[in-house]
């Protein structure tokens, strides 16, 4: 990095480059640092550092921006919501589209070192899938399937579990890769296919008995 700074860069590129490599050294190092310490590595001062990023805060805020927003395609959520085309094969191109997207070493590594070490990046990043994605995903199985949504505390409870069980096996797919450093498949299109016609099939099927683990109150709505 230091050999790359006596390059003359804009103001606009040397932030650009700062953050790739801030990128790499929070993949491998995890968020327990300083900015000292990351500008040691970078071969850079400190008051250098705090031209392009004001505080740590801000720098994370400028990772989790980069690494995770910038992947985020909010025509997923469009794509989920689209009931010209089955529930099944919805699933299966946003799968597709997801795991390509955050199945990278950076992504998974962050990920992991944020919910271990700084949550505030693990905890933004879920809340779009909490608030969004995921009753959005339970939603449209019992339409198709013709049941009604439970509604009530608990139930959202519920329907947060059964479809976070579902779709975090996916990000664990990448854990294991990046983290374990075991192989995955290379094709994944097999996988996300099983996965999605066992996991549709078997909610369809059982979406009329889940008021059993419900209050009463909520499971008689």
């Amino acid at each position: 990095m230091a050999k790359a700074a006596r390059k003359y860069l804009d103001a606009a590129d040397r932030e650009q480059q700062i953050l790739e490599f801030a990128i790499d050294f929070v993949a491998q190092r995890g968020l327990r640092f300083t900015t000292r310490e990351l500008a040691d590595a970078l071969g850079v001062s400190q008051p250098l550092l705090y031209r392009y990023f004001k505080n740590r805060d801000d720098l994370l805020q400028k990772i989790y921006d980069e690494v995770y927003l910038k992947r985020w395609d909010p025509g997923w959520n469009e794509l989920l919501a689209d009931r010209s085309i089955s529930i099944r094969e919805r699933l299966v191109l946003y799968l597709r589209a997801y795991t390509a997207a955050i199945l990278d070493e950076r992504w998974i590594r962050i990920f992991i070192a944020s919910a271990l070490e700084d949550p505030q990046i693990t905890q933004k990043y879920l809340g779009l899938l909490h608030e969004t994605t995921f009753p959005l995903i339970f939603a449209e199985i019992a339409a198709e399937a013709g049941v009604a949504v439970p509604s009530g505390p608990k139930a959202d409870e519920l329907v947060l579990e059964i479809v976070w069980g579902f779709h975090s096996s996916f990000f664990y797919m990448g854990v294991r890769k990046y983290v374990y450093r075991n192989k995955i498949p290379d094709d994944l299109d097999p996988i996300i296919r099983a996965r999605v016609e066992v996991f549709v099939t078997g909610l369809a099927a059982s979406m009329g008995n889940l008021g059993q683990f419900l209050p009463e109150v909520e499971a008689g709505q």
